[in-house]
């Protein structure tokens, strides 16, 4: 462990000088992408030799390479670029989960409200002689279901991000 900390201390002295003249000065937008792009591309090339020498696994580089992604995209959380595609993921599981709860409702009024025997299609299973499930009842059933599945959908959206 003492020689692996010893191993990496020069490489932790010069990041943090990096990181000390970055804040120092402020640094254009397209330098700032330059060298995000270049700081990516030595990592996942180092990740590369690390799985290359036999340590890992290929699995284990792609979890690599997933977390600096993550990483970064955390990192750039409130960047002006990362909050329109914040808000476009938030939206889209607003107007989903909005569309379940609609769906749901109609499905539920259709089936409990009476209808007139103009919409009463027709029956495809008799429960007595005035009532049974029709063919509106099983349409009413579809909305519902689509509309579970547009909810769940929403939530599971929002677990990815």
């Amino acid at each position: 462990m003492g020689m692996e900390q010893d191993e990496f201390s020069e490489i932790n002295k010069s990041f943090d000088q990096f990181i000390t003249e970055l804040q120092k000065q402020p640094v254009p937008e397209k330098k700032i992408i330059e060298l995000s792009i270049k700081f990516q591309q030595v990592m996942h090339q180092q990740s590369k030799q690390f799985i290359d020498s036999g340590h890992e696994s290929e699995i284990q580089e792609t979890t690599i390479t997933i977390n600096l992604k993550k990483l970064n995209r955390e990192r750039n959380f409130f960047e002006k670029s990362n909050l329109q595609y914040k808000a476009s993921k938030w939206a889209k599981g607003l107007v989903l989960s909005s569309a379940g709860i609609l769906f749901i409702t109609i499905g539920f009024i259709l089936i409990v409200t009476p209808a007139s025997p103009e919409f009463e299609i027709a029956t495809i299973f008799y429960f007595n002689e005035f009532d049974g499930f029709t063919v509106m009842d099983m349409f009413a059933l579809v909305l519902i279901f689509i509309g579970i599945f547009f909810f769940i959908r929403a939530f599971i959206e929002k677990e990815k991000n």
